[in-house]
């Protein structure tokens, strides 16, 4: 299967925040729940995969947005932000095992190279879609995020 796929253009409803790598766990710990409580209160007709939106990484600061797809019409409002993903050609690659990190750059570290040897390259955004809930998996080795690196 090709790693260049057409991305489809998403809705998503999520929290901003800037952390640390060590501060990570923490800032999701409290995003996702608060999207999916102010997401409770505001009622959109139907909810899509969790996400997790990198705008930047760097040693010293992460940028990111957390939240979740919603589906049809909906505008979420405060204290919700809309974020609208895809639309665009992105190098896709499916990752399995635990939410880490380190894990999830190691498989889009891969995926950038083989983007790279097709003379491809990614426009610095990392999109991860969870696609299975810890809780509805114990066994982490099956847990599966597809990692979406929009292209330039």
């Amino acid at each position: 299967m090709s790693l260049i796929r057409w991305m489809p253009r998403r809705q998503a409803a999520v929290f901003h925040a800037v952390t640390t790598h060590a501060e990570l766990v923490g800032a999701f710990a409290q995003m996702y729940p608060g999207v999916w409580d102010a997401l409770h209160e505001q009622g959109p007709p139907e909810l899509g995969e969790v996400l997790a939106v990198y705008h930047s990484i760097s040693d010293d600061e992460l940028v990111l947005s957390a939240g979740m797809e919603v589906v049809g019409e909906f505008a979420p409002g405060e204290p919700l932000s809309p974020l609208e993903l895809g639309g665009c050609e992105a190098g896709m690659i499916d990752h399995f095992g635990p939410y880490l990190f380190d894990d999830f750059r190691r498989t889009q570290v891969k995926l950038e190279a083989a983007l790279a040897d097709l003379g491809r390259y990614p426009s610095g955004m990392v999109i991860e879609r969870y696609l299975t809930m810890p809780d509805a998996e114990p066994d982490q080795s099956k847990w599966h995020t597809e990692i979406w690196l929009p292209l330039a």
